[in-house]
């Protein structure tokens, strides 16, 4: 959950107004298409009245995404092959979806909160795939976000020490030089 701060703006006249901004509560989890993963994930986002859920390998049922309760908006690309989409549970949240960056295994939200702008990414690596090239997409989102505020959540199939594995692979490691050459926040 982010904290809540109270910033200065000025405005035409050099007067100062304060906004506070309101905390924005976020999940996620890769479900691993599991209906009971997805019932868990929706009670506790219910219970901790989570804003915005960031979902890895969802639930599918007749190749849709099923188990999100229907006072939620569901944002994904591909919603019969999909591996990441992004759950939206506060209607005064505006949500734009960016189709040129996102795919199967990516989604990409503009969105709007109390006046404030800022992006928020869903992200499913491969185990398969070299993780350069999901790499190149989170530098692709960067680029087009010009890093207005973007929280990505990533299911990397990458172990480290860094986020509390036991051991580093060798993708945890490349994760982390790129998590650190990008001077970017875990």
């Amino acid at each position: 959950m982010a904290p809540a701060h109270n910033y200065g703006e000025q405005n035409n006249r050099n007067h100062v107004h304060n906004r506070t901004h309101a905390p924005i509560r976020c999940m996620q989890i890769n479900l691993q298409h599991s209906r009971t993963a997805t019932d868990n994930i929706m009670n506790l986002s219910e219970q901790y009245r989570s804003h915005i859920l960031f979902i890895q390998k969802p639930y599918l049922c007749n190749r849709k995404i099923a188990a999100i309760s229907t006072k939620n908006i569901i944002y994904t690309s591909h919603e019969d092959k999909s591996r990441a989409d992004i759950v939206i549970n506060n209607r005064n949240i505006d949500a734009v979806f960016v189709t040129q960056l996102s795919n199967p295994d990516s989604a990409l939200l503009e969105l709007e909160y109390h006046g404030y702008r800022f992006y928020a990414a869903t992200m499913y690596f491969d185990i398969t795939e070299e993780i350069e090239k999901g790499l190149e997409k989170v530098d692709q989102m960067m680029e087009f976000t010009k890093r207005n505020g973007l929280i990505i959540a990533v299911d990397s199939n990458a172990n480290s020490a860094a986020w509390h594995d036991f051991k580093t692979n060798k993708r945890g490691k490349t994760m982390e030089e790129f998590i650190v050459t990008r001077v970017y926040t875990l």
